[in-house]
């Protein structure tokens, strides 16, 4: 059962409130333990989006994940950490508690398209809101949370609904960063991968909601487009997508890396 809180007071008193809530209830961490979250979409029994040719969303979610923290490491500073890295599914509350559990600078979760238009094609960057950009957005985001249904842990204690209450409260000091990071990854897919730009889109992905950071999702490309399947799992697109998230990702935290 989901519950329900009423939040009285002004935004400003609400996000204190959030903060001081949340410091209850996260272990503390050091300045330089701060680190990049990636989280490969789907995994285990949930395949994801499925092609033409048989490629699964789960394989290659996480190989770019994988390419992307490999990249970071070889060139930056940052710690990085994979909310899976093999062949699992953890609860979209486990994705967020590893990301808030790490203090995570920023939460990137690496996914593939699908459409019912076997013709869509491109990539897109989304984050967080609890009003879709489209129609089309919005069944994507209820594609993607299904499995909520189906996690295990969802129902969980009361201590995790809690902290599901708390952590959606602290997102929302986020949207205009996370809308921001959106934009310089998704430049950055248009320009290296030369696909269609879709733009940058809001919806409602729970695991984007329960992050207390700034979050986004990116769709590399349509696996439902049989052309672009076969893209996606050639090692030099899957390379170029790592690439590409990577760039605008370090652009963002030039900024904003020490916030």
């Amino acid at each position: 059962m989901m519950l329900h809180v009423r939040y009285r007071g002004s935004r400003a008193a609400v996000l204190l409130l959030a903060a001081a809530c949340l410091a209850a209830v996260l272990p503390a961490a050091a300045a330089d333990q701060r680190a990049i979250v990636i989280d490969p979409g789907h995994g285990g029994l949930d395949v994801g989006a499925k092609g033409k040719f048989g490629s699964l969303e789960k394989d290659i979610a996480l190989s770019v994940s994988k390419k992307l923290k490999a990249l970071i490491e070889q060139n930056q500073g940052y710690r990085v950490v994979l909310t899976r890295d093999k062949d699992v599914n953890p609860s979209q509350v486990d994705r967020a508690a590893i990301a808030n559990n790490n203090d995570a600078l920023v939460f990137l979760s690496i996914h593939v398209n699908a459409s019912f238009r076997k013709k869509a094609q491109g990539s897109e960057t989304f984050f967080m809101s609890l009003n879709a950009t489209d129609e089309e957005a919005r069944r994507l985001a209820y594609q993607e949370n299904r499995e909520m249904a189906l996690d295990k842990n969802i129902a969980g204690s009361d201590k995790d609904e809690i902290k599901m209450i708390l952590w959606d409260m602290a997102q929302s000091a986020y949207v205009r960063q996370s809308s921001q990071l959106a934009e310089l990854i998704q430049a950055q897919l248009n320009s290296l991968l030369g696909t269609e730009n879709r733009g940058i889109k809001q919806a409602n992905f729970a695991v984007l909601r329960g992050v207390a950071c700034p979050a986004v999702l990116v769709e590399a490309a349509f696996i439902s487009n049989p052309e672009e399947e076969q893209k996606l799992v050639e090692e030099s697109f899957q390379d170029n997508v790592a690439q590409a998230v990577y760039t605008g990702l370090m652009r963002f935290l030039a900024v904003y890396g020490k916030n």
